[in-house]
């Protein structure tokens, strides 16, 4: 299974708004409809403390996950919207627009 794999640096005194931002974004009612519309089939949020700050690391894995990506950064449906919204003011990543340079690629994976 494809598998897109994204880290964010996370600003200072963030780490718990995003934590609860998560926490709320997975209750809402079109959760699950709204990733299965996207073609996920796993979706994963992971903090790393360093000495340089926290990172938020995404793991996506579905039959495309560069569309997936894009499609949830045209939607306007109301949580892609949300979480968008949330993501730019917060970590001050603009899913709407293409990231900058490739995407990542693998340098090791087992089996």
């Amino acid at each position: 299974m494809p598998t897109l794999v994204m880290t964010v640096p996370v600003p200072p005194g963030q780490t718990t708004a995003l934590e609860q931002h998560i926490a709320e974004a997975s209750e809402h009612p079109d959760f699950d409809k709204t990733l299965k519309g996207f073609g996920i089939t796993h979706e994963s949020w992971h903090i790393q403390e360093t000495p340089q700050g926290d990172m938020l690391i995404q793991v996506f894995q579905g039959d495309n996950p560069k569309e997936m990506l894009d499609a949830f950064g045209q939607s306007q449906d109301p949580l892609p919207v949300l979480q968008k919204q949330f993501l730019k003011e917060t970590l001050g990543i603009d899913l709407s627009k293409p990231p900058p340079g490739p995407p990542p690629r693998i340098i090791f994976e087992w089996p």
